[in-house]
């Protein structure tokens, strides 16, 4: 279950995890988890989080909210507004430049 989404929505994200063979049951809610998680740690933080790199057990964030994108795409309109303002909450959250060097250069 994905908070903001509606039940149309979370049945249509259902039916496209069972019939897409890059997805599995809770492959969706496990990707917005892990993007959420990733755009709320600590300033130099980063994946693969510390204990974590040999085995990869934690899910890659940047492969999750390419597979939210590629999910928007494969979903109706509707569900793909409602999928997008949900992952939208989380990317205001996501801020690439330090503090020092916002404003300045090509990024």
């Amino acid at each position: 279950m994905i908070d903001g989404l509606s039940g149309g929505t979370s049945a249509e994200v259902a039916r496209l995890e069972r019939s897409r063979n890059y997805l599995w049951p809770g492959a969706v809610a496990e990707a917005v988890r892990a993007w959420a998680g990733h755009v709320r740690l600590p300033r130099g933080r980063t994946w693969p989080h510390a204990g974590c790199a040999p085995c990869y057990c934690c899910p890659d964030p940047w492969e999750s909210r390419e597979s939210l994108d590629r999910v928007a795409r494969a979903l109706s309109r509707r569900g793909a507004r409602e999928l997008r303002r949900v992952v939208a909450r989380h990317d205001q959250l996501w801020d690439p430049a330090p503090a020092p060097y916002r404003d300045e250069g090509p990024w």
